[in-house]
């Protein structure tokens, strides 16, 4: 079959370049994985009244954050099958009706039962959004525009996170935390006009006759989602790890307050926002390889100033702990969309990110028992196993880089209609044979080669 490409000469800037429809999908899926983010840090922040209120340990409110994280693939999946099936716009716009609903129920919670019942099936729309919102905002940008809209996705946690911190020191004190658990649903009512201003993609075409089961055991997508789940694994083991017992080290070893506690951990997000927003740019000018090694390999020698061994450098290290130990992350989003083929992409993404997801989520349970184990302080075990994980990802990375590095080819003609497909990405691994990529090559935005 031959493709012929008109290739135009853009001198557009990269903002003006997408549509306003485009654009608005773009938006709707940012502004989801916001409030993701805004209602996950939530509960973390409002534990201890939680746990006054009704009479149970701060430690028991806090690890049943583990429940979301479990479930949350649960809902990856789901969305995804119906992201392939029917478009992406539904399940995106479920998930986010799904999470702020059960979110909002806490507020009327009487037990700590009903809360822990509610924050599971929270963790259902939280996984489902990631994974539908991610597939609509990456397909919906031109190739040019797609990796530093990447970036900019990722964006949106950091900043949620600081949004629900800088609320919660307006809105909670000693007795009050409920209201942090409506004001979340909010902006999602606000963000409805976003839903009207663009449409919904078109299903995939199904390449082979093939179960849903089965487009996924098929050998090139079962590869790529294994290689896809290692470097998602070790991601989640480095941010778990700098992130899960921060607040606890910085209380206990340095004896901040928990006021001054919370300074750190908004350095920490801040740095984290500027340095997935620089991974964008700088994956489009170098490539996502290099933008995803260069900054884990520069976080290993920050390390001792984020864990303290570098006296009155805590603040430096939890913003550059940010830039440089998460802010490679801005580049998941592409990465993740260019290992699949758009037929099982939704499905896939969903599994890859939270497989990696719940394997990171054990470090919270783990760090802790290896100090006690050890004898020795938080702090250095945060440093060990952090560490380990950096190196690893980056090894692993650079070692799988023929096989998961999308390669971009040149922008082509836009055709009058839109829809969340211009230009064409292709990695350079088979995910299935050339025989079932038959079907419209030159209107599919990640496209998987033999």
């Amino acid at each position: 079959m031959i493709f012929s490409y008109s290739i135009v000469m853009n001198t557009k800037p990269w903002w003006r370049e997408p549509t306003r429809a485009q654009w608005a999908a773009f938006a709707a899926a940012w502004v989801g994985w916001v409030l993701d983010a805004f209602d996950f840090m939530v509960y973390v922040l409002v534990a201890k009244q939680i746990a006054a209120e009704f009479g149970v340990s701060v430690a028991t409110v806090l690890g049943s954050i583990t429940l979301p994280l479990i479930v949350r693939l649960g809902g990856g999946s789901i969305a995804g099958w119906l992201a392939d099936r029917w478009g992406r716009k539904f399940p995106l716009l479920l998930s986010l009706v799904w999470f702020v609903a059960f979110d909002a129920a806490i507020y009327f919670s009487h037990s700590f039962a009903a809360i822990l019942v509610f924050r599971t099936l929270f963790g259902l729309g939280m996984g489902a959004q990631w994974t539908a919102g991610t597939a609509l905002a990456m397909e919906s940008l031109p190739a040019r525009t797609r990796k530093i809209g990447s970036g900019l996705l990722q964006a949106g946690w950091p900043i949620g996170v600081m949004l629900a911190a800088a609320v919660a020191y307006f809105v909670v004190d000693v007795h009050t935390w409920r209201p942090m658990f409506i004001i979340g649903a909010i902006p999602a009512v606000l963000t409805l006009p976003l839903w009207f201003m663009f449409p919904n993609t078109r299903p995939a075409a199904k390449l082979a006759k093939r179960s849903a089961v089965g487009e996924l055991a098929a050998p090139g997508v079962l590869r790529m989602i294994v290689l896809g789940s290692l470097v998602m694994a070790l991601g989640f083991i480095v941010y778990y790890g700098l992130q899960s017992t921060y607040s606890v080290m910085l209380q206990t070893e340095f004896h901040l307050t928990p006021q001054s506690a919370m300074v750190h951990v908004l350095l920490f997000n801040a740095g984290m926002l500027a340095g997935v927003i620089a991974a964008g740019f700088v994956a489009t000018r170098y490539g996502v390889i290099a933008a995803l090694v260069t900054p884990a390999l520069l976080m290993v020698p920050v390390l001792p100033l984020y864990v303290g061994m570098v006296p009155g450098a805590l603040a430096f290290g939890a913003f550059f702990g940010g830039v440089f130990g998460v802010g490679y992350s801005g580049v998941t989003p592409v990465l993740t969309t260019s290992l699949f083929p758009e037929h099982v992409r939704a499905r896939a993404i969903g599994i890859v990110y939270h497989v990696g997801a719940l394997v990171g989520g054990f470090v919270p349970l783990v760090i802790p028992q290896i100090a006690s184990a050890t004898g020795l302080p938080l702090s250095r075990i945060v440093m060990l196993v952090v560490a380990v994980a950096l190196v690893a990802m980056a090894g692993a990375v650079f070692l799988l880089r023929h096989r998961i590095a999308p390669i971009e080819k040149p922008a082509i003609a836009s055709s009058t209609e839109w829809s969340p497909s211009a230009p064409v990405t292709e990695a350079p691994v088979a995910a299935v044979e050339l025989a079932t990529l038959e079907v419209a090559r030159s209107s599919r935005p990640f496209e998987r080669v033999g």
